[in-house]
C-alpha cells in the first residue's frame, strides 16, 4: 500500500486510522476500542519489532496500536 505509515514515523508526525481490519483480532480490538475510522493521530513514538511495529499515539497515552493501521495523513 502506497499509503501506509513510515514505521520510523517521528515524534508529531500525523497519521490516519484507516484500515480498522487490518491486523490480529487482539489489534483490531484495541483499535476499535481507542480510535474512531478516518480519524487523525499524532505520532508519540513506534518501536519496531522483527514481526511487527508498534505505533504510540500523542492522544492515547499507555496504549500501543499495531501500525498496520494507518495511513499517512
Amino acid at each position: 500500500m502506497k499509503d501506509c505509515m513510515d514505521i520510523t514515523s517521528p515524534k508529531g508526525t500525523k497519521v490516519r486510522f484507516s484500515y480498522p481490519k487490518n491486523g490480529y483480532d487482539s489489534d483490531q480490538a484495541t483499535a476499535k476500542k481507542h480510535l474512531t475510522v478516518g480519524q487523525v493521530y499524532t505520532v508519540d513514538h513506534t518501536v519496531v519489532h522483527d514481526w511487527h511495529t508498534e505505533v504510540f499515539l500523542q492522544e492515547k497515552p499507555g496504549v500501543s496500536f499495531n501500525h498496520v493501521h494507518f495511513a499517512k495523513a
